[in-house]
């Protein structure tokens, strides 16, 4: 594999924790995982070439570099474990993650201080040369392994069929990454019983792989909300049309005022709200601008158009919606109405907004514009 995948991983990784700052800062219960992300991407980013370079300049000791990017490994390895604990609702092993951390911490700065003088806290191609204990990368080692293969198991296990589609494939490819990592651990362990050089360049690439496993895991919530958004925005669009319409003709119902800079304001979601809200208001209030004869020749005008069968209704109500306006501006007094002209009650705000949007689909049809036509003495 070619070597820039560990750095388009790392940048990946580095991307979403950028795109889930606001989040991790605003909401407590997302900080761990957004910590953890930084930790991760912050300790895989300490052993790229450039990082390393740029840190020589300000620690002019290399050993405590590597030093302390064993250090961060280890925080990071005890920051996922501590995220994956809490998401699993074991926040009671809280201080057993992190005691075991600050253990190991201890035991590896021990081993480094009673080792024979060293430049680099390194795998030695050779036994025989100076440097840490191989006890230091058993110990070392074995905590991201213990560590990471728990994380990649237990998201895995809550990965199950029947969870929520988006958190599954997420917990699933997050705990791919933790599982690709025991990979890179248990490859640098056969290394440092073998000294092979075959082995070496095998670690950039599944740091790569593992990388993009998780950033891609993490990132799903953050791409299902960009998701929500543009699809949220796109509905605004497609009922203000309809919106301006019915609300001119029956200003009343609208909420507030009708600024663009105050509106901008309010958040999408909210504003989408509104406007569904308003749009059903105006239609209970035009519908009494609808004879019962203009009602009638809705039906037979939809009847004889060749739609599809699902938008049938939809075009009706766009059709007693155009009678209504039309009625109203010709100064018609309104009158009861008894016929349920407002259509099915919707589960949820999400089956609402689409049937408004096949009513405003339909509203800008030619067949309403027949329709319309008709009501002039035009057609």
């Amino acid at each position: 594999m070619p070597p820039w995948i560990e750095t388009a991983g790392i940048s990946a990784l580095w991307a979403v924790a950028a795109a889930r700052a606001p989040q991790g800062i605003r909401d407590r219960e997302q900080r761990p995982l957004w910590f953890a992300i930084i930790m991760i991407a912050l300790a895989m980013s300490t052993h790229l070439d450039p990082v390393t370079a740029t840190l020589a300049h300000v620690v002019p000791d290399a050993h405590w570099i590597d030093m302390t990017t064993h250090v961060f490994g280890v925080i990071d390895a005890a920051a996922v474990l501590w995220f994956i604990c809490g998401a699993a609702g074991r926040h009671r092993h809280t201080a057993l993650v992190f005691g075991t951390a600050a253990m190991v911490i201890t035991v590896l700065v021990a081993l480094d201080a009673h080792a024979p003088p060293h430049a680099r806290n390194m795998i030695a191609p050779s036994p025989a040369a100076p440097g840490v204990p191989d006890l230091y990368w058993w110990v070392f080692f074995s905590f991201h392994l213990v560590a990471d293969s728990i994380c990649g198991f237990v998201c895995w296990s809550y990965g199950r069929p029947g969870t929520p589609r988006l958190l599954r494939y997420g917990l699933r490819l997050f705990g791919t990454g933790m599982l690709l990592a025991d990979l890179l651990w248990v490859l640098k362990l056969a290394y440092l019983h073998t000294r092979s050089a075959a082995l070496a360049p095998l670690f950039s690439p599944v740091t790569g792989v593992e990388a993009v496993f998780m950033a891609v895991g993490v990132a799903l919530p953050v791409l299902a909300q960009a998701r929500d958004r543009w699809r949220d925005g796109r509905s605004y669009q497609e009922l203000a049309p309809l919106w301006l319409d019915l609300t001119t003709a029956a200003p009343d119902v609208i909420l507030g005022p009708n600024q663009r800079l105050q509106g901008m304001a309010i958040p999408l979601q909210l504003r989408l709200y509104r406007r569904v809200i308003e749009i059903r208001d105006a239609m209970i209030v035009l519908r009494n601008y609808v004879t019962p004869a203009a009602l009638h020749l809705a039906h037979q005008h939809i009847a004889g158009q060749a739609l599809p069968s699902h938008s049938g209704d939809a075009h009706v109500t766009a059709c007693w919606l155009t009678a209504a306006l039309h009625a109203k501006d010709n100064g018609n007094a309104p009158q009861p109405q008894t016929a349920n002209l407002t259509g099915p009650t919707a589960n949820d705000l999400t089956d609402e907004i689409n049937h408004l949007l096949q009513i405003a689909e339909a509203y800008k049809s030619p067949a309403v514009h027949a329709y319309k036509k008709s009501l002039t003495g035009t057609a």
